[in-house]
């Protein structure tokens, strides 16, 4: 019989990494939610979620709506002016991003 082993942070958070960076499109935030119940440890959980939602949300370049209805900007590396910040052509506004609350 294998003898079970306890992973340490660092390996728990990079395989969290790899199911929030590879959830099917418009899915991380149900990943992420099952993921804090497997995890139970919030910590990790964090430093998965802070470091994977950026990429992922570039990589889907998901649409997401201005305060005020002021538009909508495109989350892609195209528009992205620093971090967190991304430029609405259209308005020449510039969106700050919670990545992780979209």
């Amino acid at each position: 019989m294998a003898e079970e082993v306890e992973l340490n942070p660092k390996q728990k958070k990079e395989i969290a990494k790899w199911f929030l960076l590879n959830s099917p499109a418009g899915e991380i935030q149900y990943v992420a939610k099952d993921l804090r119940l497997v995890l139970n440890d919030n910590e990790v959980y964090d430093e998965a979620v802070s470091e994977s939602f950026p990429i992922y949300n570039k990589s889907h370049m998901i649409c997401l709506q201005m305060p005020a209805g002021a538009g909508d900007v495109l989350v892609t590396s195209f528009g992205e002016l620093g971090e967190n910040e991304y430029l609405d052509p259209r308005t020449a506004q510039v969106a700050i991003v919670d990545h992780v609350k979209q």
